[in-house]
């Protein structure tokens, strides 16, 4: 191309530049213009275990029917230093019906109370044609969203005592907690005992409800809570359990729970203990030295009542016909029949029949 050529062109394209920016009409007969449009519009996620960027996808077009140089900015309706964005390209060089995609990319802080939302714009405008800088068309497409936060729930469980507690059986006792709320929006906060079927076949109850439910505010602690608990009626040995309390939240489904447990230990019945436990306690020379002792009561009681019978034998009758033996008479001179022998009557003793009552004395009775 000659000089000249080149200069010719050169006004030329001046011309169609002055052409363009001063009369509207041609813009539209030469058909300049640009469009934008994104995906849906970004809900972040701030759990702070789970807070990452999120992308949306953007393409800008040139509906023009010449070749366009289209930038690309944002800006904040309402400004939060907590959420920022940004784009992964902001100018393209598009010819006639060309289009584009580019990434908005949104983060935010972890944390974001839920009822957070804030609009923002994306703004598409044609800063030249065919190399020619034409700001001053003014020929632009916006993009307007909103940016919101998506809800989580995080509970927090405190039990007020976790030391073991001994019962005896038919007892109850009242286990007081509290409820945290470390979500990002109010959540109504459900406390239950996570092992109560297992509780219940063991015997143990709740009189007032194993359910505990309160609406707790972001960043806040409920007042202190209790569940009853009643041991079984029956215990025939030492019971050991471990009673499970489970936080849920109402909010977010997928959110941990949070479980908190205590130990209870319930004793075996007194009257048991003392029948079981007593005799087992006894060495072998305690049970020799009480039965030495029971035996010597016995015997002691026994030599009182025998010294008594021989005390009132003592004072009975005097022995009674008892011959004195005289010398044998001198025969006389006329004889007569010998009498027959006189039998001597046999010496009286005088305990004799003292122990004939003790013949009907029960000694096994003793």
């Amino acid at each position: 191309m000659t000089r000249s050529s080149r200069a010719v062109g050169t006004v030329g394209l001046l011309v169609l530049s002055l052409m363009l920016a001063a009369v509207p009409s041609a813009q539209a007969q030469l058909g300049i213009g640009v469009q934008i449009s994104c995906d849906d519009d970004p809900e972040l996620n701030v759990h702070p275990s789970e807070n990452a960027d999120v992308d949306v996808t953007c393409t800008v077009k040139n509906t023009g029917q010449l070749e366009s140089t289209i930038s690309v900015d944002y800006e904040w309706q309402d400004d939060d230093p907590r959420v920022d964005m940004s784009l992964s390209e902001d100018e393209f060089t598009l010819a006639a019906g060309a289009e584009e995609n580019f990434q908005a990319t949104f983060s935010g802080s972890p944390r974001i109370e839920a009822d957070l939302s804030l609009d923002f714009d994306i703004t598409a405008s044609i800063s030249s044609v065919m190399v020619l800088p034409v700001d001053q068309l003014n020929q632009s497409a916006t993009y307007s969203g909103e940016v919101t936060v998506q809800t989580f729930g995080m509970v927090d469980l405190t039990l007020t005592d976790r030391s073991t507690r001994n019962l005896e059986a038919s007892e109850e006792v009242s286990i007081g907690f509290t409820m945290g709320n470390d979500g990002n929006a109010e959540d109504k906060i459900e406390v239950n005992i996570a092992n109560l079927a297992e509780l219940e076949s063991a015997g143990f109850s709740f009189p007032e409800g194993s359910f505990v439910a309160e609406t707790v505010m972001v960043e806040g602690t409920s007042a202190e809570r209790t569940i009853v608990l009643r041991t079984p009626s029956d215990v025939a040995e030492e019971v050991r359990v471990q009673v499970v309390f489970e936080a849920t939240s109402t909010n977010d489904a997928t959110a941990d729970p949070m479980q908190s447990t205590v130990t209870v230990v319930v004793q075996a019945a007194a009257s048991n203990a003392a029948l079981g436990g007593g005799l087992e306690e006894l060495s072998q020379d305690q049970i020799q030295l009480y039965g030495a002792i029971g035996g010597g009561v016995v015997v002691f009681f026994l030599l009182i009542f025998v010294v008594g019978r021989l005390i009132r034998r003592s004072g009975g009758p005097e022995l009674e016909d008892v011959m004195e033996l005289d010398e044998p008479a001198v025969p006389t001179a006329v004889a007569a029949p010998v009498a027959a022998p006189v039998a001597q009557a046999a010496p009286v003793d005088e305990f004799d029949g003292m122990f004939d009552d003790l013949d009907d004395f029960d000694f096994d009775g003793l």
